[in-house]
């Protein structure tokens, strides 16, 4: 596996490029932007991108997806739950970002531990739902690594205050979704830096 990060400009959001080193398969993670550094990384490396995977549906995170849709063809990804958001410039949060008209749609959506694979790798979601309504996680078990979204920071949590969002509900998905995964589970987190469970587990203060 080959991770490539980029960070969007003005929300600092994680978008993230994971490609199958053997096949050049690979998946682009919450296209936050349309950043020509991401759509030029996507071109020179020649990678074949399978899907565009959201972890939930926030402007922040889905800003880029017709950018990278545009050069790819690839399908987008969501979990179920989340597939209504997408279309809801009210649940988007594109209102509130000045973009009232702004609306996407699934083309595939994912049940809670449902697999995904491309190339020789492959993720399990995991539903996380508190920020938003739907939102995932994706847990590639074999490499110890989990991209959590706005699930799950490090020494903290996303935001439960927009609509769809809960508090309880967010912090339970944590405890007994993710807060179970091997200690050595590398986070990556849909802002800021990465974490690993037990860091969380011993520091975060919501957990």
């Amino acid at each position: 596996m080959r991770l490539k990060t980029f960070v969007t400009p003005e929300m600092e959001e994680n978008c993230y490029v994971i490609i199958c080193r053997e096949t050049k398969e690979a998946i682009v993670v919450d296209p936050g932007a349309d950043m020509p550094e991401l759509t030029d990384f996507i071109k020179s490396e020649g990678i074949n991108v399978k899907a565009v995977v959201l972890t939930h549906a926030h402007y922040d995170h889905i800003g880029g997806v017709s950018a990278v849709k545009n050069i790819t063809g690839a399908p987008l990804v969501c979990g179920r739950d989340e597939a209504p958001v997408l279309e809801d410039p009210n649940l988007n949060l594109g209102l509130i970002f000045g973009d009232p008209d702004f609306r996407l749609k699934a083309d595939r959506v994912l049940d809670d531990n449902e697999e995904f694979s491309f190339g020789k790798l492959k993720f399990k979601t995991i539903y996380t739902p508190g920020h938003t309504q739907g939102g995932i996680c994706l847990y590639f078990e074999a490499q110890n690594l989990l991209i959590s979204g706005d699930s799950l920071f490090a020494m903290s949590i996303g935001r439960t205050d927009f609509p769809g969002g809960g508090y309880k509900t967010l912090i339970n998905a944590l405890k007994t979704r993710v807060m179970i995964l091997p200690d050595e589970t590398v986070v990556y987190p849909g802002h800021g830096p990465k974490t690993t469970i037990a860091a969380e587990k011993r520091y975060n203060p919501y957990l």
